[in-house]
């Protein structure tokens, strides 16, 4: 969901016409928990590497923690409030989880709720 060239509107328009044609959507929100959520690093000279563009950033994890965290907690409850808005499931799939227990969740309530 980190994406640059569409923005949120745009998506979750296309999301929404999916919806509009009887389509069941569900945003599997795969992330590392670990690393993307806590930015849990040590404090050692780090380069994060934009993998889709090649741009860097070259800093001392824990002079952006505090920021970081709380932009990253934003973005994720906007997306689960823009998720619900539309009528789409969303569903956490950090990758530091059983992801068996994480489908098998999603598939009991979808059982008991559909």
């Amino acid at each position: 969901m980190f994406q640059t060239t569409t923005n949120d509107v745009k998506l979750f328009e296309a999301l929404r016409h999916l919806k509009y044609n009887k389509h069941e959507v569900v945003l599997f929100h795969v992330f590392d928990g670990e690393k993307e959520f806590n930015f849990d690093f040590d404090n050692s000279p780090k380069r994060f590497i934009d993998v889709e563009t090649g741009d860097y950033i070259n800093l001392y994890p824990e002079n952006i923690k505090d920021a970081y965290i709380e932009t990253v907690t934003d973005y994720f409850h906007n997306l689960r409030l823009k998720c619900s808005q539309y009528g789409i499931k969303y569903v956490e799939a950090d990758i530091n989880k059983d992801f068996d227990r994480i489908l098998t969740t999603f598939m009991i309530e979808r059982h008991n709720f559909g």
